[in-house]
């Protein structure tokens, strides 16, 4: 089929738009970051491992939008905006270790999995043992009354043990983030801290002389663990669509393992 130097004109612009809308893509790219705890007496030393989950977020971001060909811009709100955020269009992305939940899923939409969480109990042992029914019995939280427990503003956690709270006699506390959590431990604030177990374990200080410890097992059920997605706007399919295709290209070639690799000793998958 012959093409008239009009029609060829035609398609040469419009190949010129495409590309140019490719090169155009810019994306506003949301990352939690934890922030320093405040200096006391009793404070944990910040642990070096407290910015790893953000650091490998951003590297996987990065490696996203250089696929997509797109031009990002980083944030680093804390997380109870990053929903709000993606919701109302002021991010494209969001990364903040989400569980997909239904009042989430009607408010973004989410790409496919990133790893798995499990939600769990962090305790002083000395302040478990008192709770534990009978002497030296595992603590669980379905059996756990009249404690304190910390949890991250706006969380899944937090949701779970307002639904508990008053059948179990529960004080539930609310902080910003997980090393806020972590100083209600240390301040005796709190007695528990209920908390995703990858964002917990990076904000611990293994060095510390009398750390906080996991109490009780993994939790998965009521939204508490799950499969962690990428947030993004419900009403842009082909931005979902596309950064699906880059999530599942970086599985193929070894990137994504490659990145995790490079900022965590084990394997959540």
């Amino acid at each position: 089929m012959r093409l008239t130097a009009s029609a060829l004109g035609a398609l040469c612009c419009a190949a010129m738009i495409c590309s140019g809308t490719a090169a155009a893509l810019q994306l506003q790219v949301a990352i939690a970051r934890p922030k320093a705890p405040q200096e006391h007496p009793n404070a944990p030393a910040r642990s070096s491992r407290a910015t790893l989950l953000a650091d490998f977020n951003t590297a996987v971001a990065r490696e996203a939008c250089r696929r997509l060909n797109a031009r990002c811009v980083f944030w680093y709100p804390d997380f109870p905006e990053i929903i709000p955020g993606v919701e109302s269009g002021r991010f494209q992305l969001g990364f903040g270790t989400y569980l997909r939940t239904p009042e989430r899923e009607a408010r973004v939409a989410f790409s496919d999995p990133l790893f798995r969480s499990a939600s769990r109990l962090l305790a002083f042992p000395r302040v478990a043992a008192r709770f534990a029914s009978p002497a030296g019995a595992e603590i669980t939280l379905d059996k756990l009354r009249g404690a304190r427990i910390v949890v991250i503003g706006g969380s899944q956690q937090q949701r779970h043990l307002q639904s508990l709270a008053t059948a179990h006699r529960l004080e539930v506390l609310t902080m910003m983030t997980m090393g806020d959590c972590l100083e209600a431990l240390y301040e005796e604030q709190a007695d528990f801290a209920l908390l995703p177990v990858l964002g917990a374990y990076l904000v611990l200080d293994p060095a510390a002389n009398e750390p906080p410890t996991f109490v009780g097992p993994g939790l998965i059920d009521e939204g508490l663990g799950g499969s962690v997605h990428v947030a993004l706007p419900r009403d842009d399919q082909r931005l979902r669509q596309s950064v699906n295709a880059a999530l599942t290209a970086m599985r193929r070639d070894g990137t994504y393992q490659r990145l995790w690799r490079q900022h965590f000793s084990f394997d959540l998958d």
